[in-house]
């Protein structure tokens, strides 16, 4: 096994400090109460809400009543923490966002170049490759149009002209045939194509895999919309129990209000984790396990 393999299969591996999680994660049971946690949160939360309710309201658990001053202490101290943590996650967004379209353009500009020099290398074709010129033609009146809004490219088809070109390029038992007829200079002007034509397709991978990123880092942004969601709540509660005084006009709302807003809060949070984990996954290794968590999702590889 090579150097380069060896540290890839490493790369790949978790951390040891997750290896609990990741034991977590393939028990069955688990997978299916997260699951469960994270489709059916709404109803979740209402029907915590409602017990509460019903528990505050009785007549001999006065107990149950929660003081002013905790339940604004409570829903101060949870205003600062979501305000906090969607600092994080808008400034991780921002940052990973610009990172994204830089590397886009980059690639965009590296294309360019390669196409440039197949063009190059097609206006200097030998006659002994005359053959494969109307492959490369089309393939260079193909990628020329597009423009950087134009990648990834999905293709439809069978095969793309680029896979066609390979094909063509890369079929040893064809060049094998006319080994004999080849001279020095044909033979490195075909390996000048072969290396620029790698390098395209390795270009169009990574745009390939840049648009998975851009699929995958979507996650936070739902994040951020719940968070910000929850943390609207708690402002407007801490409003209402602050100045408004919604507790001595309805003594028995204080629980049931808090219960459930940390309920949600909470799962708000799973969810984080686990788009937090499928992230780490995606670059480390391979996400096909943790598309259990989310079978409705969609993954273009």
């Amino acid at each position: 096994m090579s150097t380069r393999k060896a540290q890839r299969l490493q790369m790949c591996e978790p951390v040891p400090g997750l290896q609990i999680l990741v034991k977590l994660s393939n028990t069955p049971l688990v997978r299916i109460v997260i699951i469960t946690i994270t489709r059916h949160q709404l109803a979740i939360v209402g029907i915590v809400f409602a017990i509460a309710l019903l528990f505050s309201m009785r007549e001999n658990a006065p107990w149950l009543t929660v003081p002013k001053q905790v339940a604004i202490e409570f829903f101060s101290a949870v205003s600062q923490s979501l305000a906090a943590l969607l600092g994080v996650l808008i400034v991780f967004l921002t940052f990973t966002s610009q990172l994204i379209a830089q590397r886009r353009h980059e690639d965009y500009h590296t294309l360019q170049i390669q196409i440039d020099k197949l063009i190059r290398l097609t206006q200097s074709l030998p006659g002994e490759l005359s053959n494969f010129e109307p492959t490369l033609i089309a393939l260079i009146n193909y990628l020329v149009p597009l423009h950087l809004k134009d990648f990834p490219i999905w293709e439809t088809s069978s095969q793309t002209p680029l896979e066609k070109l390979l094909n063509n390029f890369k079929d040893e038992y064809e060049w094998t045939q006319v080994q004999q007829q080849r001279s020095l200079a044909t033979d490195l002007h075909r390996q000048q194509i072969l290396l620029v034509i790698n390098n395209m397709e390795e270009i169009l991978e990574g745009f390939s895999r840049l648009y998975n990123r851009i699929l995958e880092i979507s996650r936070f942004t739902l994040a951020i919309v719940k968070l910000s969601f929850l943390l609207g709540i708690s402002l407007v509660f801490l409003l209402l129990f602050g100045i408004i005084d919604l507790q001595r006009k309805f003594p028995d709302i204080s629980l049931p209000v808090i219960v459930s807003l940390a309920i949600w809060v909470l799962i708000a949070l799973l969810e984080l984790v686990l788009d937090t984990w499928f992230f780490y996954k995606s670059l480390y290794g391979s996400s096909s396990h943790y598309l259990r968590f989310f079978p409705n999702s969609k993954h273009p590889n």
